[in-house]
């Protein structure tokens, strides 16, 4: 990010600029990652045979008292876990696209390029029974199990093209790094 240049105008991020990233980086998170962190333990609570599969993969790979990078790539699982969450419950749940061009969606919809927005509601479009089959309220992680078969269009939780949220990984990463501390809060419990 900081050695790339924009493909419009061939500028850097200018100091100010950067500064508004970090930020984002460090503080805007959060909120949308414990709202993630909240729906998948909610999930799991009321999906023994899903929270059983969660705990053997902990077990299983997270053998340190921190998990180290490695370690949380390995969480194929949790990853399926937290994106099934992602898919029934987004913790952004919508986001504004413009047309580049006047358009008419399905044949149906006019969309002037000049001052018209479309808003996204995503639990709408996560629960789009054409993309996901008829059991679009059901708690089902292994519909992540091949990201191929994943409805690319069908599935937005981090928002669409140039705007979609650039803290995505970051995000993923710390859910599953705190995922790992609630697992055994519930297992206490």
């Amino acid at each position: 990010m900081l050695n790339v240049k924009d493909p419009e105008t061939d500028d850097l991020l200018d100091d100010e600029n950067i500064r508004y990233q970090i930020i984002t980086f460090l503080i805007a998170g959060h909120e949308t990652t414990s709202e993630l962190l909240s729906f998948a333990i909610y999930y799991l609570m009321n999906n023994p045979d899903k929270l059983e599969k969660a705990y053997t993969e902990v077990d299983t790979i997270l053998t340190d008292d921190i998990p180290s990078y490695d370690q949380v790539v390995k969480l194929k699982y949790i990853k399926m876990v937290l994106n099934e969450s992602l898919r029934l419950w987004p913790t952004a749940p919508a986001f504004n696209l413009f047309a580049k061009e006047d358009a008419l969606i399905g044949g149906k919809y006019p969309v002037q390029k000049e001052g018209e927005r479309i808003m996204v509601l995503l639990p709408s479009l996560h629960r789009d029974k054409s993309a996901w089959g008829d059991n679009v309220e059901e708690f089902i992680p292994e519909r992540f199990e091949d990201p191929k078969k994943v409805p690319h269009h069908a599935f937005k939780p981090f928002g669409n093209g140039q705007r979609a949220c650039i803290g995505m990984q970051f995000a993923l990463h710390a859910t599953i790094s705190f995922f790992q501390m609630a697992m055994k809060y519930i297992a206490i419990a």
